[in-house]
């Protein structure tokens, strides 16, 4: 590979500096330049590139400090290396402030010192205008992720109007639709036949579903625009778990599950919204069923913590992959192959509810060997 030619231009009013300087840099890898005089120092520097300038500080009516504010204004191609004499070296830490990279005593013979510090000042200029590149480079990106953001942002607004307008409007119709349905049900409009009667309980569970959609929906719309509020009353987790088993006890049974329960003496009252952390548990409790094998084990434990209670909903199912634990809470994804019913939205909603009461909820799990759910609340 060819090897560069620097350009190397000398800012010196001595012709026997000059001389001495092309001498020592005369082995065909330099092409010295040199000025004589001030006022030819800018046409030279605006006419021509140079990798290096080589900067007397002792010059006829002005010194090289001064040359060297001037230059600074100026978008030089290379770095700026001061010559000084003997005792002009309290100088040195003046011109470095200034903009040199580096500076040399003129002592005899300090010229053939010189490649070795033109290669070292020519490297710490070139990695500091990669480095300024590369903070213009981040600084631009950092504008247009800004910009990205604040659209994104906007339409995620947008998205949530949009997500929370459609769920409203399908309340009623539902509702309609459920009392209307219900009413033929129960023979308000005349005897239901048998395959009447199928074919209508078909339309109700359809209707429930939705229902819990819309419902799910409104959720995630109140919690991304906050204004979900959260009532807070005293509870005792141990009796909502108590009270709410029941409902899914004969769903159990019917699949042969077993549950287990491991609830904690001492659990304290605490002050929640009895709904919310009502939804978090049913929410945990109709998965660990709904992902549970026949004749599966549930299990239910709470536990009283130092500043906290622990909730536990354990169950023997199919587990989740570990590249998948981290999408558990995400909205509106499954990360089980099995296809069940429901919106993906149960758990990030169950998270959220939990973080707005300032506790935590996550999840351990292994394939092939069941999941683990856990969440806090705040004594």
């Amino acid at each position: 590979m060819e090897r560069e030619t620097l350009k190397i231009l000398v800012i010196d009013f001595n012709q026997q500096n000059i001389i001495n300087i092309k001498d020592a840099l005369s082995d065909g890898s330099y092409e010295v330049s040199f000025v004589q005089r001030e006022e030819q120092l800018l046409k030279k520097i605006d006419e021509e590139e140079f990798n290096v300038f080589l900067l007397s500080y002792n010059l006829p009516g002005s010194n090289g400090i001064e040359i060297l504010s001037e230059l600074r204004y100026k978008d030089l191609s290379g770095p700026v290396i001061i010559m000084a004499d003997r005792g002009d070296e309290e100088f040195s830490t003046q011109a470095m402030r200034e903009g040199a990279y580096d500076y040399v005593i003129r002592d005899k013979g300090f010229e053939t010192g010189l490649p070795l510090v033109i290669v070292n000042a020519m490297n710490a200029f070139r990695a500091k205008k990669e480095r300024e590149r590369l903070q213009k480079e981040v600084a631009a990106k950092k504008v247009e992720l800004e910009a990205a953001n604040k659209k994104l942002q906007e339409l995620d607004k947008i998205k949530s109007s949009f997500v929370a307008n459609v769920a409203h409007e399908f309340r009623t119709p539902l509702t309609i639709i459920k009392g209307n349905v219900d009413m033929v049900l129960k023979g308000g409009l005349g005897k239901v036949e048998a395959s009447q009667k199928e074919m209508l309980d078909g339309a109700i569970r359809v209707a429930n579903r939705l229902s819990r959609l819309v419902n799910d929906l409104l959720d995630i719309s109140k919690i991304e625009s906050g204004k979900m509020q959260l009532k807070k009353e005293t509870l005792n987790v141990n009796k909502i778990i108590e009270e709410n088993i029941s409902v899914f006890r004969k769903m159990m049974q019917d699949r042969k599950q077993v549950l287990k329960q491991d609830l904690a003496n001492d659990m304290p009252d605490i002050k929640g919204d009895m709904d919310k952390v009502t939804q978090v548990f049913v929410n945990l409790l109709s998965n660990a069923i709904k992902y549970s094998p026949d004749n599966g084990n549930i299990t239910i434990k709470t536990v009283n913590l130092e500043t906290e209670i622990m909730v536990e909903v354990s169950d023997t199912g199919e587990g989740i992959a570990p590249e998948s634990l981290d999408k558990v809470f995400d909205k509106f994804t499954r990360v089980t192959a099995e296809k069940k019913e429901g919106t993906g939205l149960g758990l990030p909603i169950a998270k959220d509810i939990v973080v707005l009461h300032k506790g935590r909820m996550w999840v351990k799990s292994e394939l092939g060997k069941g999941s683990q759910f856990y969440f806090t609340l705040p004594k």
